[in-house]
């Protein structure tokens, strides 16, 4: 489980991300941890959704947080449990994959302009937890391929090149 701090440094910099012009009032309410708090007992509480919903915190598969942003109110901070189970990692689930407007439409244009923003702040989100250390779906995994290469005699960059290998 995240750390206290870094609950706090994930929630503060999706903020920064999601909400330029200010956070309101009621995000921040209901999203900032309480002095002090208990990460498991504060993300079984009713300001997370959980993967399977009924599930104990040792059986919860995601945490997710609907903090939206200036445009869209359904984007999430999400805590996410790989398959190996060891740690969370916080990801950003912009939660407009499944909307759709056909071409030639009237909402195209704006949906498409919808996702494109959401990406774009998804995208600012996750550089920002990287940055700071943050344990994000990219970096762990980009440690696992690192892991898979290392195991196979790769260097992290890819296959390693003998000299007796580059001679005709």
């Amino acid at each position: 489980m995240p750390s206290v701090q870094e609950i706090r440094r994930a929630i503060d910099l999706y903020l920064a991300e999601a909400y330029p012009n200010g956070v309101p009032k009621a995000i921040i309410e209901k999203y900032s941890p309480p002095e002090p708090f208990v990460p498991e007992d504060w993300l079984m509480s009713d300001v997370s959704e959980r993967t399977p919903p009924d599930a104990g915190f040792d059986r919860v598969e995601s945490f997710a947080l609907r903090i939206g942003n200036d445009g869209y109110r359904n984007m999430k901070l999400r805590l996410t449990r790989p398959p190996d189970g060891g740690v969370f990692l916080f990801a950003v689930d912009s939660h407009d994959a499944f909307l759709e407007a056909p071409p030639g439409t009237p909402d195209h244009r704006a949906l498409e302009e919808l996702k494109r923003r959401n990406a774009a702040i998804a995208g600012a989100t996750i550089g920002a937890w990287d940055a700071a250390g943050l344990p994000t779906e990219r970096s762990y995994l980009r440690r696992r391929i690192r892991q898979a290469r290392q195991c196979k005699g790769q260097s992290p960059r890819g296959p390693d090149k003998k000299k007796s290998d580059n001679v005709n």
